[in-house]
């Protein structure tokens, strides 16, 4: 098997930035596209040239394809643990977009059918495999800043109207801002943290958090307030109805470090641009990361890769199947601090 042949499971906008990435990649190709929608499977197919009969108006024949190796999950956030386990059980290999579940416990029982079938599976963090974060622990793990004692970081857009038919404000759909972009936030804090326990990642004993809760029943707009065992805080904003910084900043005893685009540096595209800045003793310093490659090129790569290589999971500080469990277990304390319950809870 010289390239992994990637099928789509709802090609919505997202859909569209991995299957870009795709067509850089060395080790894969996009051979097919599941929709019910028969304008949007068109489209798709059209804009990426897959095979008329590769382009499948339901996903249980994209699963029974022998053509496709791997499945690539964009579709609403309460469809992504079941259709992993489906595929899981049809032998496909699988990199799901987040949440990979929509609680702690959906995702166990995701993480048992991917283990049990013997399949590779990854929760599409794909921030995580860019150039900038093994550059930032490496910053971290050398005490460049000293010992950590605070991280901030947010990720939050402003929808500006209610439309309660869009799944973000649809509670049905798992909408509201923290199983949408809140979890980021909190996956770059847990890792950081880590760094200063010698871990590559470490859950708080503590959690505590308000929340702007819609007339759908949706947290519009969140704030979680994170402690560590090893005494770093940890502050992660998240929101659909409001912007946000959308960066990240660490404080240690020797000085700090801001992230000025931690989670979506190039996202329509490359070539990507993101800087780290070092302030230490009154001096400034940046590091500049760039190249030609798509943002999603990345994990694109590494997840067709890992396969190829016959592994189950991609290495830290990719997404573990560990690290998933970790980040689901702090997402389902935040939504009970703010007493926000899914039917799925």
């Amino acid at each position: 098997m010289n390239k992994i042949r990637w099928g789509i499971i709802g090609p919505g906008s997202i859909a569209n930035n991995f299957a870009d990435a795709l067509l850089q990649t060395y080790s894969a190709e996009l051979t097919a596209v599941a929709s019910f929608n028969d304008e949007r499977r068109k489209v798709f197919g059209d804009k990426y040239n897959i095979q008329n009969n590769l382009r499948f108006e339901n996903y249980d024949s994209l699963l029974n394809c022998e053509l496709v190796d791997a499945v690539y999950i964009s579709t609403p956030h309460t469809l992504h643990a079941d259709l992993s386990i489906r595929a899981a059980g049809k032998g496909k290999h699988i990199l799901c977009e987040k949440p990979g579940a929509v609680n702690f416990k959906q995702g166990e029982k995701v993480i048992k059918a991917v283990q049990d079938a013997g399949v590779f599976y990854k929760e599409g963090f794909m921030y995580r495999c860019h150039p900038q974060i093994p550059a930032l622990l490496e910053l971290l793990k050398n005490k460049t800043i000293g010992d950590i004692t605070k991280i901030i970081s947010s990720f939050g857009f402003d929808m500006t109207k209610v439309i309660p038919e869009h799944r973000l404000f649809n509670k049905n759909l798992a909408g509201g801002a923290i199983l949408d972009v809140g979890l980021y936030p909190v996956s770059l804090s847990r890792m950081i943290a880590g760094v200063q326990s010698g871990k590559k990642f470490v859950n708080p004993i503590k959690l505590s958090a308000e929340a702007q809760i819609g007339e759908t029943g949706v947290d519009e707009i969140s704030s979680a307030i994170m402690e560590f065992d090893n005494g770093i805080t940890a502050k992660a904003d998240t929101a659909i109805m409001k912007n946000m910084d959308n960066n990240a900043i660490i404080e240690g005893s020797d000085g700090k470090i801001i992230i000025d685009n931690p989670w979506m540096p190039g996202r329509d595209g490359g070539p990507y641009f993101s800087t780290i800045k070092i302030i230490k003793n009154n001096q400034e310093e940046i590091k500049e990361f760039k190249g030609p490659e798509h943002l999603f090129f990345f994990e694109t790569e590494l997840a067709s890769q890992s396969i190829l290589k016959e592994k189950q999971q991609v290495p830290h500080p990719g997404m573990t199947w560990e690290d998933t469990l970790g980040n689901l277990k702090v997402l389902d304390q935040w939504r009970q601090e703010i007493n926000y319950t899914i039917k799925e809870d």
